[in-house]
């Protein structure tokens, strides 16, 4: 580990997914992840549940598996 961090979250330890585990969980190229992402986001901004300070490539767990039905 590096000087400084205490513990490196696994993806199952946290509470979103990264544009990376789109890929993986639906079996969808880099860009279309991208867009997935960035669709959901802004459906989340729009609704008022999720701030523009959220990070951008992350989409909250709970809300992506209740989307895509996972």
């Amino acid at each position: 580990m590096a000087a400084g961090v205490i513990k490196t979250l696994s993806s199952a330890d946290r509470s979103y997914y990264t544009t990376k585990d789109v890929q993986e969980l639906l079996g969808v190229g880099r860009d279309k992840s991208y867009e997935m992402v960035r669709s959901m986001r802004s459906e989340l901004i729009a609704d008022g549940k999720l701030t523009e300070v959220y990070p951008k490539g992350r989409i909250p767990k709970k809300y992506f598996d209740k989307k895509c039905m996972i």
